[in-house]
């Protein structure tokens, strides 16, 4: 079953294949406390996501795919928006260098 149509929350793989992460990042995330599901079924471990939860995993995953460091995706997701811009401008610096010393 993909979908848990009486509690409204997908089951992990369902979750991923939405919001573009593997099941193994959803994971990952969970232990680093960054995306824990919902719910995780206590007798079997399996982890369960809400709707609520699909635009934080998108906003991860687009971190992530910009090579934002873990450790900095706490507080840009969850900090003040002016922490969130100064390491953002910080990270987007950091880039720049990067690609003007590959030339």
């Amino acid at each position: 079953m993909d979908h848990i149509t009486d509690t409204g929350l997908d089951n992990i793989g369902t979750f991923a294949r939405r919001v573009g992460l593997t099941p193994s990042a959803l994971r990952f995330y969970d232990d680093c406390g960054v995306l824990p599901p919902t719910r995780t079924d206590p007798g079997t471990g399996y982890r369960y996501y809400g709707p609520d939860q699909e635009q934080r995993a998108v906003l991860l995953r687009t971190l992530r795919d910009a090579e934002v460091p873990l450790s900095e995706v706490s507080a840009v997701l969850d900090g003040p928006g002016a922490d969130a811009e100064e390491i953002l401008q910080a990270h987007g610096d950091r880039l720049r260098t990067r690609a003007a010393h590959a030339h």
